[in-house]
This record gives C-alpha cells, sequence and structure tokens, in this order.
C-alpha cells in the first residue's frame, strides 16, 4: 500500500471554458454544478455522483474525516495503523475458516496484551520471552487459516486497478478503480469489510509498521528533518506528531485501542463515498444506499480543542545525519477558507512555481547557490491553522546558513516588485498546473472527495478559483508583512554528520 505524500494537496484546479461536440462553450464551474450530484444516505454518509465519459469505467473513493490529528497521546499512530488493519479482511473475506481461526486470534489478542503491559511495568520481566515464544508459536498456527492480500486478489480478477489507500492528518481514504459493472461487487466488499473488519494478524503488521518508520524516517535525513520540524512548530496541536507515530507509541499500540479508535471515529458522519465514471446515479444511488445505508450511525466524537499558543519567538533547530544538508523554513498562518490562505498559495506559486519564478531564478538559475527550492502553502494539513514552507538544497560547497540569508533577500525584492501582471500569470500558471485533473476520473474523485471530506463542502473546489483570480497586489504585501515575520517563523536545518567528522578529524 502506498503512503499518503508530506505535502498537502494543492487547493487548484483547471477551470477554462469546454468546448463540447456541438460547438458550444461552457465553463467547469458550470459543467460540475449542473452535472455533480450529492446525495445524503439516512445514515449521515454523504454521496458524490458524477456520471462522465464513454469508457465503462469509473472511480471509486471512501473517505473519512479522521487523520493523526484526531489520535490522542495515547493512540499517536492509531490512523495509520488502522488503515492497514483494514485490508486484512472480515469474517468472511480473508480467512480459510473464520470459526477455528476466531479462538487462535483470542488467544494471540490474549498474550500480545498481556506482553505489552508487562513490558511497560518492567521490561525484565521473567514471563516476557516464555509469553514471546508461545504467541509465534500461535501466530504460526494462525496463518493456516489466513488468506493474504484477499481484496488484492478479488479486485484484481475483475478488473479493478488502483487499489490503495492512505492517511494523513486530515483523512484517511480508500481507492480503487473498477469497470462500471462491478459496482454492486465493490459495494459489498467495501460495506463489509467497514462494518465487520477483522484486525488479524495485528502484531505482525505492528512490526510491519516500525520497519515502514525506519526506511522513512529514521534511515532518511529529509525524514527525520521534516519529522523535527512539524514537532517543533507545532507545540500543543496533534499535527506535531508523524502521522506512522513514534517509534515508541507504535511499539505500545494496542489492538483494544485500534478497535476503539475504529469505532469511535469511523462514523457515517464523517464518511465521503465519492464515485466518478459512467454510470446510472439513480442505479448508483440505489446500490450504495442497499449495501452501505445499514452502517449504524454513532455519536461524533469530541471535536479538537487544542489550539497552537501565540508564537513569541523564532524556532531553530539542527539535526545531524549521514545525508546532505538541507533547509526548512515555515511560517504559522490561518487555514481555509481564511482570505489569507488564498493569498498564499499565490505567494507559494509566485516565489518558487517554475523555473522563471524568483527564488529559482536567483537561487538555481543565475547564483547557482541552490540544488533545489521549492514553497507550499498548508503543511502538514489543511484542517486547521497550518505553516507555509519554503525549503531547498544548498548546492556545491554553500552552506545552509548562506542559502537562509539569500532566500529572504530574494523574497524581500520579488514581493516588493510583485506587480498586477505577475499575479494574473501566476494565476494563470496555478490554474494549468493541474489541467490533467479535470480530465481523468481518478483525479477528479480525489479532488470532490478531498474537499467535501476536509473542508464539508465540495463546491470550495468551484469557488476557489474564482476566489484567487480576485487577488490584489496590496493584499499579498500585506499578508508577506503579516506572517514573514522573525517571531513567527520556525527554521529547521539538516547538517551532514560526515563532514561534521571530517572537520573533527582535522
Amino acid at each position: 500500500m502506498k503512503r499518503k505524500k508530506i505535502f498537502a494537496l494543492p487547493l487548484i484546479f483547471l477551470f477554462q471554458p469546454i468546448l463540447w461536440g456541438s460547438g458550444s462553450v461552457e465553463t467547469a464551474e458550470s459543467y460540475l454544478k449542473r452535472e455533480v450530484i450529492t446525495k445524503k444516505l439516512n445514515n449521515g454518509i454523504t454521496l458524490i455522483m458524477l456520471d462522465r465519459g464513454f469508457a465503462p469505467t469509473m472511480a471509486l473513493n471512501i473517505s473519512f474525516r479522521v487523520g493523526s490529528s484526531n489520535e490522542s497521546y495515547r493512540t499517536i499512530g492509531a490512523a495509520h495503523m488502522l488503515e492497514h488493519m483494514l485490508f486484512k479482511g472480515t469474517d468472511k473475506i480473508g480467512t480459510r475458516d473464520f470459526e477455528r481461526e476466531k479462538v487462535i486470534l483470542r488467544k494471540i489478542e490474549a498474550i500480545g496484551e498481556t506482553i505489552d503491559e508487562l513490558k511497560r511495568v518492567n521490561p525484565d520481566n521473567d514471563r516476557i520471552p516464555e509469553l514471546k515464544s508461545r504467541l509465534k508459536e500461535l501466530q504460526k498456527q494462525h496463518q493456516q487459516y489466513v488468506v493474504s492480500s484477499p481484496y488484492d486478489r478479488i479486485y484484481t480478477m475483475n478488473g479493478g486497478v488502483g487499489f490503495n489507500a492512505s492517511t494523513s492528518r486530515d483523512k484517511t481514504g480508500y481507492y480503487i478503480e473498477l469497470p462500471s459493472s462491478k459496482l454492486e461487487l465493490w459495494a459489498r466488499l467495501e460495506s463489509e469489510r467497514l462494518r465487520r473488519p477483522v484486525l488479524r494478524e495485528f502484531y505482525l503488521e505492528r512490526n510491519n509498521v516500525m520497519q515502514e518508520r525506519l526506511m522513512r524516517y529514521d534511515s532518511s535525513g529529509t525524514g527525520l528533518l521534516s519529522e523535527r520540524f512539524i514537532a517543533s512548530a507545532f507545540e500543543a496541536h496533534p499535527y506535531r506528531h508523524p502521522i506512522i507515530g513514534w517509534k515508541s507509541s507504535i511499539a505500545n499500540l494496542s489492538i483494544r485501542d485500534i478497535r476503539a479508535f475504529y469505532y469511535a471515529n469511523y462514523i457515517p458522519s464523517r464518511m465521503t463515498i465519492t464515485v466518478v465514471g459512467k454510470q446510472d446515479v439513480e442505479e448508483t444511488y440505489r446500490i450504495v444506499s442497499t449495501y452501505f445505508g445499514n452502517i449504524e450511525p454513532r455519536p461524533e466524537p469530541r471535536k479538537q480543542a487544542i489550539a497552537e499558543p501565540v508564537k513569541r519567538g523564532e524556532k531553530r533547530f539542527t539535526v545531524s545525519f549521514e545525508s546532505e544538508p538541507y533547509l526548512m523554513m515555515g511560517w504559522h498562518k490561518p487555514t481555509f477558507p481564511s482570505r489569507d490562505d488564498y493569498v498564499l498559495d499565490v505567494i507559494a506559486q509566485y516565489l518558487a512555481g517554475g523555473k522563471s519564478s524568483p527564488l529559482y531564478k536567483a537561487l538555481v538559475l543565475e547564483k547557482k547557490l541552490a540544488s533545489s527550492i521549492s514553497a507550499w502553502n498548508g503543511y502538514p494539513g489543511a484542517r486547521y491553522n497550518n505553516l507555509f514552507v519554503i525549503s531547498g538544497a544548498p548546492a556545491g560547497s554553500y552552506t545552509t546558513g548562506e542559502l537562509e540569508k539569500e532566500i529572504y533577500s530574494v523574497m524581500d525584492r520579488a514581493l516588493s516588485d510583485i506587480s498586477d501582471e505577475d499575479i494574473k500569470r501566476v494565476i494563470v500558471s496555478m490554474e494549468s498546473d493541474l489541467v490533467f485533473s479535470l480530465d481523468a476520473n481518478k483525479g477528479l474523485a480525489h479532488m470532490l472527495s478531498y474537499y467535501q471530506t476536509v473542508f464539508n463542502k465540495w463546491e470550495y473546489l468551484i469557488t476557489y478559483v474564482e476566489s484567487i483570480r480576485s487577488i490584489s497586489v496590496r493584499e499579498v504585501k500585506d499578508a508577506a508583512k503579516k506572517y514573514f515575520t522573525s517571531t513567527n517563523r520556525i527554521v529547521g536545518i539538516l547538517k551532514d554528520s560526515r563532514k561534521e567528522k571530517t572537520n573533527t578529524a582535522h
């Protein structure tokens, strides 16, 4: 299963006129307003449907407004772990004999929970080696009942592609593209795994997640830097925790806590189903209602109430690792739909969106001070207030300090000199960057699902571009002055520990 990229989804979409076969011209805004159909099931699930295209295929998304920001300190990493576990099957899928399997599963859980509790109280307890040996023996017995990758097999046999899932700080999603004729098969399989999930192979999968963490973070300089960067930037808000979890939190994730997290958070009112492709929308609604409409509604969990304290000074830290040096700089700012969030999207594209942008042109092409430079807005999530970030790698013998100093200089000059023409050019670029999103069922389904899940309104997809088109030079300069201050800044530096050792030796 692929995991979500570290950066937030871009909040941009192409809305150019469309030339239809009749020769008439229609904007995508009016097309989506007319063709996207939204229904609410009796239990609270939101269904988004768009009949489009000629090929009998469809992109199907199930997403939940549940991510790592919904975790407590006790359950850090639970959202990501739960995503893994929901691929394991049900009492009918993924098992050869559930009646016999469940007896072993109960024993595995009892011993696994006992081991975890003993390790927390006294890691040197004499019983632990014996219990681990017993757990390993039970896991070996259990394998005779397990069908590995059960959903992959079924979907592949039925023409499915792109079967995947992702967890972010804001949401969790499950995706597949299938022939339109397989809609009912999909609805049956997916509704069953949501109603009756069996968390089989939990302790084996927990070990796999530990290995995933080792690969993505503990063995990667930029992975470590980004993890520490977020943890330093957010003092109180759960955005500070890595989606995958800390090493110690993963090792202590309890199967009971994962089960409780599922029942508390995977509720119909937080669930969006998106179907984009060739379909009869009335038939789609009937099938989805039949299979998903009987998922039991449950109460909404308490809303996230933790807010970041006011920033009163720059934060700066350094990570040493056997890696090329790298620099991350961020500034706190409000999230969508604040007007300033739109403005900062435009600023990000203006500063580093392409080879003609001020930062890339000055630092990479002309001065050759950086080998890479990027800017993005809305990190590490969008449901809550977040960061505007600039990152880059110094080139050759240049240092991160020299790169940082030059970034400030270019930023100040570029934002002081920005013109109406610059903004118009940037907005055209922003619209054209994601032209492909309108062409593919998969991309459009992701965008509709994202806006509905994170912001409770897919229509923001339409109004977004309308909003950025009205941004003025004054708004850009005011936002830069308001947010790009030293007291509002976090700076993370990745140092090459190999060079530090060489310098010490000399």
